[in-house]
């Protein structure tokens, strides 16, 4: 059993809001007086939750407790040995089937009892996927999720809803996403690329005309360091040379060489 700490108590949020309106030091060891303040304190914060969670309850696509409420506005029994998810799927079944049942509608509906994303497409609305029907009291319904959908289900479900006149194609996509971002830092961790060019003679600048601008050995480089991937930087160079003895120290070149990197 753990060693009660009394430094550590009262627990509740409100009881330590109400010690802070005595004395310090006044109830430090105290542990009678401490208890007193944790057991008002309970009590405010389950009132305060009430409270702050009531805005929730008075929709059925976020109640928990206020989910009786709801159901005995719609004459459903109250179920509280299912979960939330179960009596809100029975919730939309009775509160939406009285609505005028448009594609829009439909999507809904579907898409509260299934837990899958929705798209019905017809003759007037070919949907993100372009759907062109063969006829026009054909309309299709695809579902969207990771998981396998229970397509009898579903086929119940748009019997219910749809128009007598009129019958449906279901599709079942899944779409996974794979997440390469590491696999591609750790194959590249140890390859560098470098490029160079003139900046101006991609333009089909003449040199000699450059330098009556005062304008000598101006190019841009790009380099990818790989200390992260796509980390990228801009180095650029203006009057660049090497004291590699290709050049005269003369007085004829300007000792005003700059290179500057920026990371993009």
């Amino acid at each position: 059993m753990a060693e009660f700490n009394l430094q550590d108590f009262p627990t509740s949020e409100s009881a330590k809001r109400q010690l802070g309106y005595v004395s310090d030091g006044f109830y430090e060891t105290s542990y009678v007086g401490k208890w007193m303040f944790q057991v008002m304190g309970q009590e405010y914060d389950t009132a305060r939750q009430i409270v702050e969670e009531l805005p929730a309850q008075m929709f059925p696509e976020t109640a928990t407790w206020g989910l009786k409420y709801h159901e005995l506005k719609w004459q459903l029994p109250v179920r509280e040995s299912l979960s939330y998810e179960e009596r809100r799927r029975l919730i939309f079944q009775k509160r939406d089937l009285k609505s005028p049942m448009t594609p829009y509608r439909m999507e809904q509906y579907i898409c509260n009892m299934t837990g899958f994303k929705t798209i019905v497409s017809d003759i007037q609305d070919a949907g993100e996927y372009e759907f062109v029907p063969k006829h026009p009291n054909i309309f299709k319904v695809t579902l969207i999720g990771v998981e396998t959908i229970d397509v009898k289900t579903v086929r119940e479900i748009i019997n219910g809803l749809k128009q007598s006149h009129t019958t449906f194609i279901i599709s079942d996509r899944i779409i996974i996403v794979a997440d390469h971002r590491g696999m591609e830092k750790a194959a590249l961790a140890r390859i560098n690329m470098q490029m160079c060019f003139p900046f101006f003679h991609r333009h089909g600048a003449d040199e000699e005309v450059l330098q009556k601008f005062g304008i000598k050995n101006l190019f841009h480089g790009c380099r990818v360091k790989n200390k992260e991937a796509f980390d990228v930087s801009l180095i650029s160079r203006k009057n660049y040379w090497t004291l590699d003895g290709s050049v005269c120290l003369d007085g004829s070149r300007k000792l005003n060489a700059k290179i500057t990197e920026e990371g993009l």
